[in-house]
């Protein structure tokens, strides 16, 4: 008898599968962590585009509406987990726009939050130009 459960204890048919599943929910978290960094970078480059665009329109049309707009178009093509919030400080001929977004965060689901709206993180990104229109 004591044979036999000395066999069973010893016999490591499985122990794989089983190490597999305790491991496969680090790796999911790590992969998530992974995928909203990814998700992140990518927001701050197309706001980092959008306030390079807003500066752009700005110092060639000294227009901050046709600017913001520029930029709220580029923010729009980052993806639905990046929303524009604002484009500041277009008013002067010397001027520094900032471009104001929140980036979504991707795993946590909208319907635990009474409001259902996921939490997101704020970022901003500036840009300087010189208003360069031409007066003629």
């Amino acid at each position: 008898m004591w044979n036999l459960i000395n066999m069973k204890l010893k016999n490591e048919e499985g122990s794989s599968t089983i190490e597999f599943l305790g491991i496969l929910p680090f790796i999911l978290i790590v992969i998530m962590i992974a995928w909203q960094l990814i998700v992140t970078v990518q927001a701050i480059v197309v706001t980092q585009s959008a306030a390079n665009e807003a500066a752009k329109v700005y110092s060639i049309t000294d227009n901050p509406v046709e600017a913001e707009q520029a930029a709220r178009k580029i923010v729009n093509t980052g993806g639905s987990y990046l929303k524009f919030e604002s484009a500041t400080g277009l008013f002067d001929k010397d001027f520094t726009t900032t471009v104001n977004v929140n980036i979504d965060l991707v795993f946590i689901p909208k319907s635990i939050f009474s409001n259902h709206q996921a939490p997101s993180i704020s970022y901003s990104s500036k840009a300087s130009g010189k208003v360069i229109k031409n007066e003629s």
